[in-house]
């Protein structure tokens, strides 16, 4: 980060040049001849302008400051530490300078000096750096939300070498680096789901499915069947929807859709953190078994993918990006219902062997989930209450 001067007059030397001034006037004007040792306390305040004019233009001249490490990650409730380091590239000190510094209320710096209305953290620091030299500061934080912070401005008070006031520096730019919070795995509200996870109440891995390398005929199309598996040269030839027949296999694999609106509203749910959590959690345990999972939320996004969508992968680097994604995801943005997210999931993935869906049920819903589970695939749907199976009679009663 680099810094320019913002200079301020000091109103302490003001007065005392504007009282040097009146003197010499009267001098020159009544003859009056001014004491030896008050000409030397002008020379003195005349020399000491000069040289703090100078100071001012050269010490903060080559002065930057580096944020290290570069990305941070923290899950909810952990406390981290930021590092500045400032360089001082030029042949004059910095001596007792202040530092203060804002960040984004993602996280919260020890002994905060924001106001509770402001979204920011602030705090203020001292520090000392002498010629081409460097000083390193450490700024403990909490991890307070789940997202993503980064500090947004630092200014920095410099005291003129020789009195009268200070330099002030602002930020020209944005510093290069991000602090990640992921969800709370741990919540206290996460236990019931680690007893069922653990149980192994959500692994079942009987159900048959197909083989997309593994093509053995063809059959006239179904209205289950997904688009992807349509034939469509024999289609063409004979003049009917026909769909690839495949071989059986008990290949595992969780798909969790992410409904980022309430039930008749764009707002995000209420309880999406919680969910996130929970989230979190799961993504943890299933990775444990090296289970492949995809993650998919009805957030509009300007790429091939058409949602925001986290490609299927397994371990432990699978599990830090999802992790991620559930630190960046902002829950006040463009989305689509969630029926009409779920018909696009249909048509244009592969049919997964478990569905994990977050929010509220109605009956638009329910149809589209209906074909999953005429395909086999078993559903949960995951609230503040835990993760539970989702049955067709279930569906039946959110038709009505």
């Amino acid at each position: 980060m680099k810094y320019r001067i913002v200079h301020t007059e000091s109103k302490i030397e003001t007065l005392l040049f504007f009282i040097i001034a009146v003197m010499i006037i009267f001098n020159l004007l009544f003859t009056v001849d001014l004491n030896g040792w008050l000409e030397l306390i002008i020379g003195i305040i005349i020399a000491m302008t000069i040289l703090n004019l100078i100071y001012e233009r050269y010490a903060a001249a080559h002065l930057t400051v580096e944020v290290s490490p570069e990305q941070i990650r923290k899950y909810k409730g952990q406390d981290g530490t930021v590092k500045l380091k400032v360089i001082q590239k030029g042949w004059l000190p910095i001596l007792s300078a202040r530092i203060h510094i804002s960040a984004g209320d993602d996280i919260k710096f020890h002994n905060d000096q924001a106001l509770k209305i402001r979204n920011v953290t602030e705090n203020t620091f001292l520090f000392t750096v002498f010629p081409r030299k460097s000083a390193l500061i450490e700024i403990p934080f909490e991890a307070k939300n789940r997202g993503t912070s980064k500090i947004t401005n630092t200014k920095i008070n410099i005291p003129r070498l020789f009195g009268f006031g200070e330099i002030k520096l602002e930020q020209i730019g944005h510093s290069n680096h991000e602090i990640l919070i992921y969800p709370d795995r741990y919540a206290l509200h996460n236990q019931p789901l680690k007893a069922k996870i653990e149980q192994g109440l959500y692994m079942e891995k009987n159900t048959l499915f197909h083989d997309p390398l593994l093509s053995s005929g063809s059959r006239p199309y179904e209205r289950t069947d997904s688009l992807r598996d349509v034939h469509w040269k024999l289609s063409a030839r004979s003049g009917e929807l026909m769909t690839k027949e495949y071989e059986k296999t008990t290949h595992m694999s969780w798909l969790f859709l992410i409904n980022l609106r309430s039930e008749k509203s764009f707002a995000p749910p209420n309880n999406i953190e919680t969910i996130f959590e929970k989230l979190a959690y799961i993504f943890g345990e299933i990775t444990k078994k090296n289970i492949p999972f995809k993650l998919m939320a009805n957030m509009r996004t300007f790429d091939q993918n058409h949602f925001y969508t986290i490609p299927e992968s397994s371990g432990k680097s699978h599990y830090k990006t999802t992790l991620e994604a559930l630190a960046r995801i902002k829950t006040v943005t463009y989305t689509i219902s969630f029926d009409r997210f779920l018909k696009f999931v249909q048509q244009t993935e592969k049919t997964p062997t478990h569905i994990i869906f977050t929010g509220q049920m109605d009956a638009l819903m329910a149809r589209e989930l209906r074909m999953y589970i005429d395909r086999g695939t078993v559903i949960y749907q995951l609230n503040e209450h835990g993760l539970e199976p989702f049955k067709l009679s279930a569906l039946k009663e959110a038709e009505r």
